[in-house]
This record gives structure tokens, sequence and C-alpha cells, in this order.
């Protein structure tokens, strides 16, 4: 069966026995002919026919100089993008690998069910039965970072109904990749041949994509080994770029001495030395070129997986944006995982860890950016011991209305005694005064991190602007106290039957006039409900900034609250579809009352100018504090 969003490039060098069961194995397992690039860099002129013979009618072909694996790869990608239509996902095959008849599409639904996954690969297995593995994957070693092949070798298993893994890297015989990967993350093509994809996957990585074997599919392949130039050669650039100082130095200095001892051992001659030694000259030069390239990034430590997954993706994608490199390493929160919440904490110290020994490893400098302080002001001090000082905390609500660790006012002056520690952040000015009143100046203001507003158009039906559905006002999210019941019922009172109000979040009671929903709403249904109103209410006595209306903005849903809140930064104080006054009286429910009405009639226009006006604010607050030495240190 045909996997019609799926393209495929197979890289040929001089392969001509091997090429047409390669070809003949990806059209077996789904890939279109008319979708098949074969990128030759043989550099054989006279065998050009040859390659055509072997190929599968409807199939594409371009020659090219032999400027390596990267180059093939990013050549044939960059030629379906502009020559190539209907496609979501590219295999990338070199001439030697076969995958099996139900790999292709295993890889295809793998990429399709984790949008944060950009490149997935099989078990690669070798032999002529192919009964022995070759990998299942990458990792590297503890001190010297070497590349290794998971499961290098050992039989191959039974079926496995295992998920999708993540990995540190992938062999490159066969992967496929999400569309635009390439496009925007080209392969360094510096390495020529051997650990290019390594190199590229670690850039996907601290990037915040994911690299992840298929444990369920399977290819076959063939390799030839390292040439020795290239394996002293490439580590270093390879290091140079991604490992720390003990490694980009050490790493292939023990490579050079393994490779002489085993040579030494098994043939009992050195003919390998030459080539070594040339490769080891070589990679120092270029690894002293690669060194000053490196920008650094933020390792994003989110320890709400759940509650602030969506605010994490927008985050990252403003500093990626801002061509900042950033990984994400999230931890779920004891009401997604089910854990126990001391668990949790413990969990939480071990990621700052890890996060802060990276940091210190690392050739290139990078910064530790918490999304939620667990331990309210105690996180400052964790914080600066585990990540360093040059660390951001972000404090989303610096006077919690329920009472939480590490958030008394003892603590917030121990703390303001506390030197060099790490930078706050806020979103809103109203959360940095409630910061200045505890003693901890806020080091920056930053606005909310927002996706770009949506350019779909919501069906009317869905909005409820055809005759005959009635406008939707909803309110969403979690119940807290501050949350104005009473104005709730008196909007209820004056609206009667021409709108549905709706009320959806978990330990919300009973509003009369109002459907409530309490329960929990996971992740891909809010976006749903948040498209499908008509109107959105943040009915807050008090808040310092509203994740719900970050969402409507990103939908141009229009949003209806009160001016002298951060929604007055979202949409401009003096909007219609705010409201002042004074909470409860008269004049307040009928500036609600005519709020919405705006918002019913011409709400989505202003909000999606406030959409795009946003995103614009947040994109450069971000870009210029994650850029070296910026002002809002």
């Amino acid at each position: 069966m045909i996997i019609p969003d799926l393209a495929a490039v197979v890289v040929h060098h001089r392969s001509y026995g091997t090429l047409g069961a390669t070809l003949d194995a990806l059209v077996a397992g789904g890939v279109a002919p008319d979708r098949i690039l074969v990128v030759d860099n043989s550099e054989e002129t006279l065998r050009q026919a040859e390659v055509e013979n072997l190929m599968p009618p409807g199939a594409h072909s371009i020659y090219i100089a032999n400027a390596g694996y990267g180059a093939a790869v990013n050549r044939g990608a960059a030629w379906h993008e502009k020559n190539s239509h209907g496609w979501q996902y590219l295999l990338v095959a070199t001439h030697e690998s076969r995958p099996e008849v139900d790999c292709l599409a295993l890889l295809r639904a793998a990429l399709a069910e984790d949008r944060g996954t950009a490149v997935v690969g099989p078990v690669l297995v070798t032999g002529d039965e192919g009964n022995t593995i070759w990998s299942e994957g990458g990792r590297f070693t503890k001190v010297l970072g070497l590349p290794r092949h998971r499961g290098h070798l050992t039989a191959r298993p039974g079926p496995s109904a295992a998920p999708p893994q993540p990995v540190s890297w992938l062999d490159g015989a066969l992967l496929m990749f999400r569309r635009g990967i390439l496009a925007r993350y080209p392969i360094d093509e510096t390495y020529f041949l051997y650990m290019e994809e390594t190199d590229h996957h670690q850039t996907l990585r601290r990037h915040g994509w994911k690299v992840q074997v298929c444990p369920q599919a399977f290819a076959w392949q063939h390799s030839d080994g390292v040439p020795p130039f290239y394996l002293t050669r490439n580590i270093q650039l390879f290091h140079a770029k991604h490992g720390s100082r003990l490694q980009a130095q050490a790493s292939a200095p023990y490579l050079l001495v393994r490779s002489v001892a085993r040579d030494l051992i098994k043939n009992q001659h050195i003919g390998t030395i030459r080539p070594l030694l040339s490769g080891l000259r070589a990679g120092r030069t270029l690894a002293a070129g690669a060194r000053p390239m490196q920008t650094g990034g933020v390792i994003i430590v989110n320890p709400l997986g759940g509650a602030l997954r969506h605010y994490t993706d927008a985050l990252h994608q403003h500093l990626v944006d801002a061509g900042v490199p950033a990984q994400v390493r999230s931890l779920d929160e004891p009401s997604v995982s089910g854990k126990h919440r001391l668990s949790w904490l413990l969990e939480y110290v071990e990621l700052l860890g890890r996060a802060g020994w990276h940091t210190r490893l690392s050739s290139a400098p990078l910064r530790v950016l918490v999304t939620w302080p667990v331990l309210g002001f105690w996180d400052l001090l964790l914080v600066k011991v585990m990540c360093g000082s040059s660390s951001w905390v972000v404090y989303h609500d610096p006077n919690p209305l329920v009472r939480s660790t590490g958030s008394g006012r003892v603590v917030s002056a121990l703390m303001r005694t506390l030197k060099r520690r790490p930078g706050a952040l806020v979103h809103s000015e109203e959360a940095a005064k409630a910061m200045r009143s505890r003693g901890v100046d806020a080091s920056a203001l930053v606005r909310h991190p927002v996706l770009p507003p949506s350019k779909e158009t919501p069906a009317t039906s869905m909005v409820g602007h055809r005759p005959a559905h009635r406008p939707r006002i909803r309110v969403l999210g979690q119940y807290k106290r501050d949350r104005d019941l009473d104005l709730l019922e008196s909007l209820a009172d004056h609206v009667g039957s021409g709108y549905d109000c709706e009320i959806i979040g978990r330990g919300w009671p009973a509003v009369n006039g109002w459907t409530v929903d309490a329960r929990f709403v996971p992740e891909d249904e809010l976006d749903q409900l948040i498209a499908g109103s008509t109107v959105i209410l943040i009915p807050y006595k008090r808040f310092f900034q509203s994740g719900i209306a970050i969402r409507a903005l990103e939908h141009a849903v229009p949003v209806v609250g009160r001016s002298e809140t951060s929604l007055g930064d979202l949409f401009g104080p003096e909007s219609r579809l705010l409201v002042s006054g004074q909470n409860g009286s008269a004049g307040d429910v009928e500036g609600w009352l005519k709020a919405i009405e705006f918002a019913v009639s011409d709400g989505r226009a202003e909000a999606s100018r406030a959409a795009e006006s946003f995103h614009r604010q947040a994109a450069r607050d971000w870009a210029r504090l994650a850029a070296p030495r910026n002002p809002l240190d």
C-alpha cells in the first residue's frame, strides 16, 4: 500500500549491485515510485545509464559532485521541497539499506503520533539472514563522549510492541524526517563521511526536538566501517561543537592509540597509523574553526510537564526563531504522573543537577531557564547551587492565592540577601510590583510566550455565527477562589437564552445560569474548546497573567476581562473588549455586557490584530533576553 504523504531520497555512491534491491524494498514498503529521488554522487558519467535502468518507472535522479553524505541528503531534501507536492515525511536511505515490509509505515506512524519528534529510525540488522543487530539507536560513552551503537552485534530479538524510544542519535543508513527539518537544520557538510548524522541529531536535540528509534520497525543494512582518517578527524569537529573541553582534547588521541593497538594485536602491523595521524592534524584545524561558531543556548527545565506544556512549546519556539539553540527537559507533575509529591521533588532536583552538569561540561555557554518555581523563592538558592547564577526562574504568581512552599515573607527576605542570585523573570508589570513588594526585584519583564496566531478561520458552526447557533460564552480553566461567581451569575441573568454560557474546568462549583463541566481538560481538547468559542470570559478578581487568554489570542478568539489586569498588555487598556469599573456595581455588569456584545460582533478582528502585535513583542523580548551579554541580564 502506498504511503501518500511520504517522499524518499536515496544516496548512491558506486554501489550498482545493491541500488536496485534498495529501490525495490522502498517501493514494496510504500514509497510511490514518482516520490523517489536518487542522488548519485558516484562521479561516473559513463555509468549513469546503469543507474537509470535500476530505477522503478517514474522515479527521479540527479547527478552531483561527491561532497559527501550530508551534501547529498541536503540536495535531495531541497529537490523535494521544490519539485514534489503533498508530502509531509521524508525518508533518507543509503544504497545498501532495505526496510522490511511494514518498516516505513511504522516510522511514519511514529512521526504522526508525536509532533515533537524530528526524526525516527528503525532497528538496523545485518548479516546474511538479518539476524544480528547493527544498531538500536546510538548513545555516548560517559567520559569521552564517543558514539556507540546500542545492541551492537547482539542477536535480533523477537517481535516487539514497545513504543518509539528516545535515543541520542541514529545511524544514517535509513531515517525518516518530518518535513521542513532538513530545510531548517541542514546537515553539516564539513564531515563528508562519518558522524554527520550524529552531529545533526545533537543539533536537533539542542533545539528541543526528539530523536527516536522504533523498536517494532526493522531494516537491513551493510557497513564497511569507518575510514581511519575520518575517525580521528571528525570526532574532533564533533566535540568542538557538542562536547566538553576534555572530550575535545582527549577523544581523538584515545581513538588513535586504540586503533594502533588493535592493529598490532590483530594484524601484527600498524598500517592505519598514517591516515589516523593525518586525520588528527586535519581535525585540529576544523575544530579550531568550529569553536568560535558556538553561540551557546538555553536549557529549558519544565517541572510542570502537563500544565505548562503549551507554555514551554511557545517559549522554545521564540528562542529557536531568535536563533538561540534551546532544549527542553520536562517532568510531569504528580497530578499527571500519579507519583508522590516527594518523588516529584527529588526528580526535579535531579533534573536541575543534570542540566547544571551539562552547562559546566559544554564547550559553548549554556544557561538554564526554569519555567516554574517548585519551591517558591527557595528555587533561587537551589537553581544557583545546581545551575549557576546566570540561570533564570520564571515567577508567574509571586503572591499565590493558595499558600505554597517557599512563598512566605521569611523566605523572600532570606533570598533578598542572596548575592548573585539567578534572574527572576515575570510576565506583567503587576507581577513585577508584587516581586518588589517581597523585596526580590525581577531581573526582567518578558511577555508571556505565545505561538504565532493561527491562520485558520474556524468554521461558523463552531463559533456560533450561523442563525441556528447561539454565540458561546465560555469560561475555561481550573477553579480558584479569585473567580468572580457573583459576576458570572449576574451576567447569566442579563444575557438570558440568547447565549450558551459554559464553564469547563476542574473544581468549579455549580453557578446559576451556567452549564458547568467540572473536570480536567486535556491539552488537545482545550485548543478545540477555545477555537470553538465565540467569546472567552476571564472573570477573575486578581491575576498576573492568564494562560487561557494567551491561548485564545493564538486562535484570534476575543477575550473579555478587566482592563486593569495583564489583559491590558494584550489588547491595550482602551480596548472595547476590556471592562473598567468597580467590582459588583451595576455599571460594572453593564460594562461586561457591552464588552461581550462587541466581542460577538467585531471581536475577532481586534483579537487578530492584538495577536500579531503581542507575538512580535514577545518574540523581541525573548530574543533580547537570551542574546549574549544582553541588557536584560
